[in-house]
């Protein structure tokens, strides 16, 4: 079509070698004057328009035009940028910005793309770029005495840092630019600072902090109309909520504040909503809405190339998969994420779902390596991860005989999540039942009773339906033997009303082993051979083998 291109790269760099620097400067000008002119409303080319103005002024910095150059060359790099993060390639985005930044001449103006690049980095995600720049920025607006300005872009920082785990640096650097920002009239950024600290408040066990941070923060955003700061705050008195056992309020919180975060066009806060939206129905054990709500942030974070809430998105899709006994979509999901990236993102999910399914499936080597990949949150002073890892551990050392252990790292994490994330928290659940089955392995009887008679006792519309079938099954194994049939068929019914099948299963395996109820022993057959549960399968064929052996 009378276009020519190198065949080979070689000879292209060799071609352009020959031309003097005045030589490359014109004909980048020409290319890019011919394209603008040519494709005047076409933003597929403008990241080629862009590096023709930046390889222009490159050329010759010192021309008596060269201002003009460079201002083209950062218009069209700041184009390139906006198409490149329209289209999810956030690390392309984030360069051009980077670059654009570069070719500022005003210091301010520097600092603003800076912060802009800085927070790009964090959808690659690229924590050390997004750490630096957003430092390099603080550390322009400080210098220009722009107070104002270094305390927002410090909460941002303060954020990321957050995302990482660094509780103990987030929290400060939040404090120090709050602290800042009283120093002049409040405005949206005070309230949005406010929100950071009632959340890592709230992720520290600091009650009465949080929610006072909280309070103000939304009373900051109505009265500046900030959708942004409005938002944030609404997610954060979400967090307190949830905290607080008050599920239907916040449930109410975070369905307002996805609608509003859809109609201001905020995806980031819109993923958030939907992934806490997702949480809330695991609490009512509510699973197809769960998945339905974390399928649709998958999406929209892999429409966004925002690969931190992706992960998180794999992540939070593999409890629901796993309740709802699709397990080999659940394995897959955390197949997609190379195990060096899954602390790029809050995939602690996969401890509530990954080890139940190894152990089930036999395999508690590999239930432990899983366990094992998040060792850290072991520790982590955040009380979310801390309790969903002690709530894995003990799924995994029962598993592996460890009795003693199992039994204390159930009841740590029941302690912890009856504290910080409610009755009905996935650590909580995967807790209790740990804590119940090592008991009772362990013969102590008294104390599996003692568990059980605090699920019973929690306020109807706080405990988790899932608990309460798991608690008329454990009064049927604890309980005297005329009853335990009728407990066990309520607990099977509970299960198949939720759509849970492997403890369907092993309900109406228990039902049969004591009763020798065929019809329960063959269905629970199907369920265990359908999930590849083969201990179980094997235990079920035993249970049937027996009763086809008993005398008449």
């Amino acid at each position: 079509h009378g276009q020519y291109g190198f065949l080979q790269d070689l000879v292209r760099h060799v071609a352009y070698e020959t031309l003097s620097k005045r030589e490359r400067r014109s004909r980048h000008l020409a290319a890019a004057g011919y394209l603008e002119s040519a494709f005047p409303n076409e933003d597929e080319i403008a990241e080629v328009v862009a590096s023709h103005y930046v390889d222009a002024y490159q050329a010759q910095p010192d021309a008596d035009d060269a201002a003009e150059v460079k201002a083209k060359a950062q218009a069209a790099l700041l184009r390139a940028a906006d198409r490149a993060e329209a289209l999810g390639a956030q690390s392309e985005a984030k360069r051009y910005v980077e670059q654009a930044a570069g070719l500022a001449d005003d210091r301010l103006e520097r600092a603003e793309l800076l912060d802009r690049a800085g927070w790009l980095s964090t959808n690659v995600p690229d924590w050390e770029a997004a750490e630096r720049l957003l430092g390099e920025a603080i550390a322009i607006y400080e210098a220009e005495g722009d107070t104002r300005q270094a305390a927002r872009v410090s909460g941002r920082l303060s954020r990321v840092e957050f995302w990482q785990g660094k509780l103990d640096a987030a929290g400060p650097r939040a404090e120090a630019a709050f602290a800042a920002l009283e120093e002049y009239e409040p405005g949206p950024e005070m309230a949005v600072l406010a929100a950071n600290l009632a959340t890592y408040s709230a992720f520290l066990g600091q009650k009465e902090r949080a929610l006072e941070k909280a309070e103000l923060s939304l009373e900051l955003a109505q009265a500046f109309g900030s959708p942004y700061a409005l938002v944030r705050a609404f997610a954060t008195k979400a967090i307190i909520a949830t905290h607080g056992r008050r599920p239907e309020e916040a449930l109410a919180l975070r369905k307002h504040e996805l609608a509003l975060s859809r109609e201001h066009d905020l995806p980031v806060e819109e993923m958030g909503a939907l992934f806490n939206l997702s949480d809330l129905c695991f609490g009512r054990d509510r699973y197809e809405d769960a998945l339905s709500y974390a399928t649709d942030a998958l999406a929209l974070s892999r429409r966004r190339g925002d690969r931190p809430m992706e992960r998180t998105g794999l992540g939070e899709t593999t409890y629901p998969l796993f309740m709802l006994g699709r397990w080999d979509e659940a394995l897959a999901a955390f197949a997609e994420v190379p195990e060096e990236h899954l602390h790029e993102g809050s995939t602690e999910s996969f401890l509530s779902s990954l080890p139940e399914i190894h152990a089930a499936r036999g395999d508690v080597a590999e239930a432990a390596r899983v366990l094992e990949l998040y060792a850290p949150h072991g520790t982590s002073e955040n009380v979310q991860r801390r309790s969903m890892y002690l709530a894995g551990a003990a799924c995994v050392w029962r598993a592996e005989g460890r009795l003693e252990d199992a039994l204390a790292a159930g009841l740590e994490a029941i302690e912890i999540s009856r504290e910080h994330s409610g009755e009905a928290s996935q650590s909580m659940k995967q807790g209790v039942v740990e804590a119940i089955e090592a008991a009772i392995a362990l013969g102590r009887q008294e104390q599996a009773e003692e568990l059980v008679a605090a699920v019973e006792g929690v306020p109807a519309g706080l405990r988790s339906p899932y608990l309460a079938a798991q608690a008329q099954r454990f009064r049927a194994r604890l309980g005297a033997a005329d009853e335990a049939a009728e407990l066990y068929r309520a607990a099977a019914r509970r299960f198949r009303e939720l759509g849970i099948p492997f403890r369907l299963a092993v309900t109406l395996l228990e039902l049969g082993e004591l009763t020798g109820d065929e019809e329960a022993l063959a269905e629970a057959r199907d369920i265990f051979e359908d999930l590849q549960a083969t201990p179980w399968l094997e235990r079920a064929d035993a249970a049937a083998g027996a009763r086809a052996e008993a005398p008449e």
